[in-house]
């Protein structure tokens, strides 16, 4: 009776070992992770989960980035990720452009003054006169002493023949000095707008080709880098898998 029993014994521990293949895959998955279930029903789709710390980043067109830099300063940085840089272009084109409109201006407003000053102070017509003509009325003290130096030099080609057009005659040496100094505040200012709007091209070129450095630099970080965190259960205890990866 007792070899009956120790048979069937050795048969019922055979026969568990030949299944617990069978129950550890039921249990686990292939790679010893192990699911939560409640009534056969897993609570997470999947036995592991990846976290990234923040999605997937598009690619960057360069050419895209130039243009639309060269277009508005600062926002093919913005367009790339660029943002303090985005800020620093975008800054500076307002500041620029504000100077600009400021030296146009303050230009407008001596040139009314000095033409004004004309009328009031030589008596001339400001209908029909050139820059040029102011430089002269700031320059001699009435149309006959140009004339004669004109004259004198042999150059009939810059003589005012029409002297009832052109006239100019000053009251005082004070008063065309004070002419001579607010035409060429007013012709300064004007240069300086010049010189600023240049700069303005420069920043929007110079603008442009950062943008295009920055879609480069940004690529460059996507291609060198790249990582993975994982985690999950196993038969024996829970795991947590980090991954990092860099190209060379």
């Amino acid at each position: 009776m007792k070899r009956i029993f120790i048979c069937l014994s050795l048969v019922l521990i055979a026969a568990a070992a030949a299944a617990e293949p069978t129950l550890h895959q039921s249990l686990f998955s292939a790679d010893g992770r192990k699911p939560f279930r409640l009534n056969d029903r897993p609570l997470l789709k999947h036995s592991a989960m990846n976290l990234d710390e923040s999605p997937a980043l598009a690619p960057v067109n360069k050419g895209k980035a130039f243009f639309m830099s060269l277009l508005l300063p600062g926002w093919g940085q913005r367009y790339v990720g660029a943002n303090r840089k985005s800020a620093a272009f975008f800054g500076v084109e307002v500041g620029l452009w504000l100077t600009y409109s400021g030296f146009r201006t303050y230009s407008a407003w001596r040139e009314d003054d000095y033409r004004n000053y004309a009328a009031s102070h030589a008596g001339v017509q400001l209908d029909g006169k050139s820059s040029s003509y102011f430089i002269d009325v700031g320059n001699f003290s009435s149309i006959y002493d140009y004339n004669e130096y004109k004259l004198r030099q042999r150059n009939t080609l810059d003589y005012y023949q029409d002297v009832e057009k052109y006239y100019w005659n000053w009251r005082s040496e004070a008063d065309r000095a004070y002419f001579d100094k607010l035409r060429i505040s007013s012709d300064t200012a004007l240069n300086r707008s010049t010189f600023v709007l240049g700069v303005i091209v420069a920043n929007h070129i110079i603008s442009a080709v950062e943008a295009v450095w920055s879609a480069h630099q940004q690529e460059k970080k996507q291609a060198l880098f790249d990582w993975d965190l994982q985690f999950g259960w196993s038969s024996s205890m829970p795991q947590v898998q980090l991954a990092l990866s860099k190209s060379f």
